[in-house]
């Protein structure tokens, strides 16, 4: 603990704390399993995130009211990152990030990780959250999000057309039958994820002949499970031949039967190739297994239901938001919405798809096995190890700064803040959970709710910790589309189309950056489009840099002229100097007016010395308004005692105005 929390403080304020911490449990729990959900990792590994973000980080952070947990800016990074390396290789990016957070903390870097436009920030998570609403667009109605931004964006209309209809009529026990199958077979599909990724991490085809016999020792421990797998589609195989001679629905009966027989096939393979000694077919049988399981529940979803209880959750959040007052305002919205779309779910006996949860936490963990990552690209792992580092930093102390902004004590402290979100990511990482970051959504809840020191965020993650160890069971009854409908809202506040119209009135020039990066970060991936932006950002201030404008005025009676010089004067616009110089007749007395200029460098004021002497040796004059001039000229040329006459400058009397 810091000074400016000693224990007689946290004492103090023990009672504020305990009522925030409750408050941002409540927010942080559907929020960490719906993007788990959304960055294709198991609901564990979000869970334990924001478990790890308020024990550890929470008592270590620079900013004791910020919250940290899994964040929805990095869903896009890591559901890339798992579907191109498998989930087995989550946890060493996580771990990796960690230390390279923890290096930069360790080098006092933490302030130059805020060095970033604004605008290309707020058009990184705007295009994160287009990318959130348009993938989670598809889960609300339970079907799969494509492979790109751009393809999600382009099928919002088919999702629609999917979930739009009205449902159709079925008689409440076959809803029933077929909510309990889905069921059934989520836990099924659970239990054959975890297989595959056992499988992925214990496999490695290179190696000598005892590292096979080790290998094929370790899988031979998954036979027992593999075989209870296929004892369990068979026992569902006989239910679902029910379910279709009462289904007054007809025409689903052939796509139920060839999807069960497709799995129970894929499911005997894959036990088939766990008896072998070793082979190169059985991380590819695991995966066709993963994959049919899913298509038998797909077979029994209901996309039009799934949409009705996404709708549901996003009104109950916005009219909540609305309607609150008061103390009510204490009560999350998301919350109340999980709570009403599954009390629904419940009463309908909903044919809907619902949140996937293992037995026991560890289960749905997957530790760091270094031996399983001898065969994968380290230059790809080592970039988006990279990459989450910089956004994950990046985002954190740009939401501890606005956390700064809505409570008046301690401020932050930037490099304990990324040191402290690295080890948390090192922990996380170790386990195989989900990068975190310090999460707007929280901290806000956290500030509002009474929160007074970083006891509040140690708390929050004790009541994760307790929840899904005694009532983990609870999260098994929430539907999948609830929490997609969470993210799609969620989404839909992260692109804030309303900061884009502020930053289009205050500065155009921003806006466009800010465009620009949101569409590369939707129409190809986050790095290129931050990288994009950034470049953009840089070129901006080269061309503010760069913009001089020049005007003289020529008054031949009086053998007079004005020199009007606006903008930044660098040696990137030399040339527009050199011309109005050019324009000055001989034996005039040119003054030249600074008023307007933001800077002028080395190369530009030695060229208008050069001219004095020059325009001197012709019967000119040069005057100028030295002590105007010496707060815009540039440390370089600083040296450059003007070798002319230096009073304040003469109001002119020419008859134009200035520019």
């Amino acid at each position: 603990m810091k000074d400016s929390e000693t224990k007689p403080t946290l004492a103090r304020h023990w009672r504020d704390d305990l009522l925030a911490s409750i408050v941002v449990f409540l927010v942080a729990l559907p929020l960490c399993m719906g993007i788990a959900i959304a960055s294709g990792a198991p609901v564990a590994a979000g869970l334990v995130t924001g478990i790890i973000g308020g024990l550890i980080v929470g008592a270590l952070a620079g900013s004791p009211l910020q919250v940290s947990g899994p964040a929805a800016g990095l869903t896009v990074i890591v559901y890339e990152l798992i579907a191109k390396h498998g989930i087995e290789t989550l946890g060493v990016v996580v771990l990796f990030a960690g230390l390279i957070q923890l290096a930069a903390g360790a080098a006092r870097l933490g302030q130059w990780f805020r060095a970033v436009s604004p605008a290309v920030i707020h058009g990184m998570l705007s295009g994160i959250g287009v990318l959130i609403f348009a993938s989670q667009f598809h889960v609300m109605v339970d079907d799969k999000p494509r492979e790109n931004g751009v393809r999600n964006v382009a099928t919002i209309p088919e999702a629609i057309a999917k979930g739009l209809p009205l449902p159709a009529f079925v008689p409440p026990e076959i809803r029933a039958e077929r909510k309990n199958l889905l069921r059934e077979l989520g836990d099924v599909h659970e239990r054959q994820f975890e297989i595959a990724a056992w499988v992925a991490e214990r496999v490695s085809i290179a190696g000598s002949d005892e590292e096979h016999q080790e290998q094929a020792k370790s899988l031979a421990e998954l036979v027992t499970a593999q075989e209870q797998v296929l004892q369990q589609l068979h026992e569902v195989e006989s239910r679902i031949e029910e379910l279709n001679e009462h289904d007054p629905a007809k025409a689903n009966r052939p796509d139920r039967e060839a999807a069960l027989a497709a799995a129970v096939v894929a499911t005997e393979a894959a036990l088939a190739e766990l008896k072998l000694p070793h082979t190169e077919k059985v991380e590819v049988t695991q995966r066709n297994a993963v994959t049919a399981i899913g298509g038998v529940a797909n077979s029994l979803k209901s996309h039009e239901w799934a949409a009705k209880v996404g709708i549901l959750t996003i009104l109950v959040i916005v009219a909540w938001q609305a309607l609150a007052r008061g103390a009510l305002k204490m009560v999350p919205a998301p919350l109340l919405a999980v709570v009403a779309a599954t009390a629904v779910a419940a009463w309908l006996s909903l044919p809907v798809l619902y949140v996937e949860v293992p037995e026991r936490l560890m289960d749905g963990l997957h530790i760091v096995n270094w031996t399983s990552l001898r065969d994968l690209p380290v230059g790809s792992l080592a970039m988006n190890a990279l990459m989450i580092a910089v956004i994950a930093s990046a985002e954190t102390l740009l939401c501890a700064s606005a956390v700064d902004r809505m409570h008046s004590g301690p401020r932050t402290k930037y490099d304990q803040e990324l040191m402290a979100q690295g080890i948390g990511n090192v922990f996380a990482g170790m386990v195989g959970g989900l990068p975190m970051t310090g999460v707007i959504v929280r901290s806000a809840a956290n500030v509002q709710a009474g929160g007074k020191s970083r006891l509040s965020s140690i708390l929050h993650g004790a009541w994760l910790l307790i929840f899904v160890v005694a009532l983990g069971f609870l999260l098994k009854l929430i539907p999948t589309a609830c929490l997609a409908g969470i993210l799609v809202y969620t989404g839909y506040k992260l692109i804030n189309p309303k900061s884009f119209i502020t930053l289009w009135k205050q500065d155009r020039g921003e806006a466009i950056v800010y465009a620009i990066t949101v569409i590369m970060v939707v129409c190809t991936d986050l790095l290129i489009g931050v990288a994009t932006g950034i470049v953009l950002a840089a070129l901006k201030l080269v061309l503010t840099f760069s913009n001089l404008r020049a005007k003289l005025q020529v008054n031949a009676a009086e053998s007079r002229a004005m020199l009007s010089l606006a903008g930044a004067a660098t040696f990137i616009r030399l040339p527009v100097l050199v011309d109005e110089l050019d324009r000055v007749p001989a034996g005039v007395e040119l003054h030249v007016d600074f008023q307007r200029l933001d800077f002028i460098d080395h190369s530009c004021l030695e060229t208008l010395m050069n001219w004095a002497k020059q325009h001197e040796s012709r019967g000119g004059r040069l005057v100028i308004d030295w002590d105007s001039l010496h707060a815009r000229i540039g440390r370089d040329a600083a040296h450059l005692a003007p070798p002319i006459e230096s009073r304040p400058l003469p109001r002119p009397h020419v008859g134009a105005t200035k520019e």
